[in-house]
Order: structure tokens, then sequence, then C-alpha cells
């Protein structure tokens, strides 16, 4: 079968499959989250779980039954999981969304506050103090962040790659990774377009370190610090912020407003300098 033929017919399977399999999970997980909700008398929720069940499960019948192909053409092969590479993609996100506070915070646009009684900015989280919600939030952001990466860096890369190379599987899986965040509050064009951006730098972990988890590990340090260190919103999604806030002044086209700091100037200058250096050292910058 022609390749450009069956890419819609891979996709439309990995589409059903994920969104039944979600289904169920959701059936299964619900019940239990909502009766550890009522437990612990805060809402607990249960779509990141239920999401990554389903989207793994449909990995699982894309590469298995529709493609017959090896979990490696995900860059889930063999020492994919090694914790060297782990915690390199740890360190690259981390220093990634750092500098952008940094210099947010040398131009005066970013200022610590102390925020009284906690400081509870959602609903999604009870008042407890920087550890309990710091473990929180990376039992929140961790699955949301590996679903995302098996979708957009995992089986949308690797169907896009087999159908046109390496670039078309760059720029599609980015978009469609921006695409996805219009969904969330306040998001516009200038945030879409960090988010790509984004979605581009994470090609490039998931590229030259081999890993999948690597880049997942980026993604979920990006967002962690940002939600537990910095106490800011994520991609408009705000969450606790026990005892203090980075706040944000200024123009929200240069500190990313209610977006958070991933939504500005900042942000995407600091994405577009990692991106360029990232695809002068692969040598991707002289390939034609």
């Amino acid at each position: 079968m022609n390749k450009a033929l069956r890419v819609p017919w891979r996709l439309l399977s990995f589409g059903v499959a994920w969104i039944l399999a979600q289904g169920i999970a959701e059936s299964v997980l619900g019940p239990l989250f909502g009766a550890i909700s009522r437990s612990v008398g805060e809402s607990v929720p249960a779509y990141p779980w239920s999401s990554l069940i389903g989207v793994a499960a449909a990995c699982y019948v894309a590469l298995r039954f529709v493609d017959d192909v090896p979990w490696t053409v995900m860059a889930l092969g063999e020492g994919a999981w090694q914790w060297r590479r782990l915690a390199g993609g740890v360190l690259v996100g981390s220093a990634a969304i750092a500098g952008t506070a940094a210099i947010l915070w040398g131009l005066g646009a970013l200022r610590f506050e102390n925020m009284p009684n906690g400081g509870i900015d959602s609903a999604a989280l009870v008042e407890d103090g920087w550890g309990g919600t710091a473990l929180r939030l990376l039992l929140l952001l961790g699955p949301a962040a590996l679903w995302e990466e098996l979708v957009f860096r995992g089986y949308l890369y690797a169907v896009a790659d087999e159908a046109a190379g390496r670039w078309v599987a760059r720029l599609s899986s980015s978009v469609a990774f921006g695409a996805v965040h219009l969904m969330n509050p306040g998001a516009n064009v200038r945030t879409t377009v960090v988010v790509m951006l984004a979605g581009l730098c994470l090609c490039l972990v998931r590229e030259r370190t081999g890993s999948l988890p690597a880049a997942w590990s980026a993604h979920l340090a990006w967002n962690w610090v940002m939600a537990a260190v910095l106490h800011v919103p994520v991609s408009g999604l705000p969450f606790a912020t026990p005892g203090y806030r980075a706040a944000l002044h200024g123009s929200e086209w240069i500190t990313g407003g209610d977006w958070g700091p991933e939504g500005g100037l900042v942000a995407m200058l600091v994405l577009s300098g990692s991106l360029a250096v990232g695809l002068r050292r692969s040598g991707t910058l002289a390939q034609t």
C-alpha cells in the first residue's frame, strides 16, 4: 500500500483505539478516583491517568496489529528509560524554564510574592505545604506529559517520519501539539507559536538521545518547575501556590500573563535559541 494512503488509515486506527481504551479506563478509574476525592476532601482528577492508559493502549494496538513494527520506531527501544537519559531531559527542561524565569526576573517582570494561607489558586488541590503540593503536582503532571509525548513525539512523529521524512515529522507533530493547547484557557496565536517551538525542541531531545522518555522528562521538568517551584500557571492552567508565587508584571507579550511565563516573548526567544543550538549541533541546518 502507498505510504501516503496508509497514513490516514493508521492515524484513524490509532484514534479509534485511543477513544475506546480511554473510555474503558475512565469507567474503571472514575469511581476509584471519586472515592479517593471524597476520602481526602478534594478533587483528585483521573483524566491524566485515563488519558495515559488510553494512549498507551492505542500505541500497542497500532504498532502490534496495524503497523506490525517494534516499539523502537517510537524511540522506546532498549535503554530508552536509562536514568542518564532521563536526567539529561530533566536538566534540559529545567534549564530552559529557569533561564526564561531568570531573564524575566532580571527585566523586573517577575517578582516573588508571599501568599497568605497557602494561596490556593485552584480548587484542584487543597491547602498544604510545599512538599505535599509538589508531590501531588508530580502525580498530576507526570502522566499528562507522558501521554502527550506518546502521541506527538511518539506515534504521530513515527508515522510522519516514515511517510515523509524527519522535517515533516518535526513540523506536523509540533503543529498538532500547539493546536491541542488551543483548548486551554487564554490560548491565542502567540501562545500557540511558543508551544510549537517547545514541540520542536522536544523533537530534538527525542532525536539526539534516541529516547522518547528523555523528551518526557524534559517536558515534565519544564511544567513541574513552573507549577511547583515558581507557582505560576502552566499553559493557562492555575495550580496551588503554597507560601509564595512568582507574579508576572508588564506586557503579556513579554511575560505570557495569565498563560504563564512559557507564553511570552522571552520564552519564545529562549526556545528559539535552544532550537538553533540543537539543530546546529545535530548538523541538520546544513541538510536540504
